[in-house]
């Protein structure tokens, strides 16, 4: 990644940090989930030091909201990452930047949707995790899973379409048939889109399988 596009994506995810998500959702907001201080954290997403603008990029709907009240131990840590970057003051934004996204390398390779959506992506294209990026369309955790749309699109004209039109991607990958729908509502730029379907608990099936195929092709 260009020092010029790791200090713009710095800033912005610095910015998407310290956001109050009821300016952002109004009354919406009462859709997400609020057990702790943890779910108060936005995730905007993981960018490779190796990227490069019209890189891959895989997209998901939201941060999943974890087993009990979602503060293991690895969300802690990322979750820690997340708020020292909120915190930072604006010289130590890159460093900061930079920290978080080693802590991400370490976490998401423990994800179940890592391993069973992301990683077979990179291993068929010669891709390791710091070359591609990785975000969620709507950046905090929700109370369900449904009803969410208006979140999506005031997400995406807030922050979302930010981070897509910085990264520039030629591919994206979305984790998910509902995923793929969401991004193709509002993006209008020139990627390759690919939508991978899952079933219920992040695990795939067939039609994921083959639709991994067609991306590996």
């Amino acid at each position: 990644m260009s020092a010029e596009l790791q200090e713009k994506a710095a800033i912005l995810w610095w910015k998407i940090l310290r956001q109050d998500p009821n300016a952002i959702f109004g009354a919406e907001e009462e859709k997400l989930l609020k057990r702790n201080w943890g779910d108060q954290i936005p995730q905007p997403g993981y960018v490779g030091p190796a990227y490069i603008e019209r890189g891959l990029v895989f997209v998901s709907m939201n941060p999943g909201g974890m087993r009990g009240d979602g503060l293991g131990t690895t969300d802690r840590t990322q979750l820690e990452a997340l708020k020292q970057l909120r915190d930072c003051s604006r010289p130590d934004v890159v460093r900061t930047f930079v920290h978080l996204s080693r802590v991400l390398e370490q976490v998401m390779c423990t994800w179940g949707i890592f391993r069973r959506f992301v990683q077979p992506v990179l291993e068929c294209r010669h891709l390791d995790l710091t070359q591609v990026a990785y975000i969620n369309l709507l950046k905090w955790r929700t109370q369900k899973s449904t009803g969410l749309g208006r979140l999506y699109e005031l997400s995406w004209h807030d922050h979302t379409r930010d981070q897509v039109e910085l990264l520039r991607p030629s591919m994206v990958v979305a984790i998910g048939t509902d995923a793929g729908k969401a991004f193709r509502r509002h993006y209008s730029g020139g990627a390759r889109i690919h939508a991978i379907p899952r079933v219920i608990g992040n695990n795939i099936g067939a039609p994921g399988r083959r639709e991994i195929e067609r991306i590996c092709e």
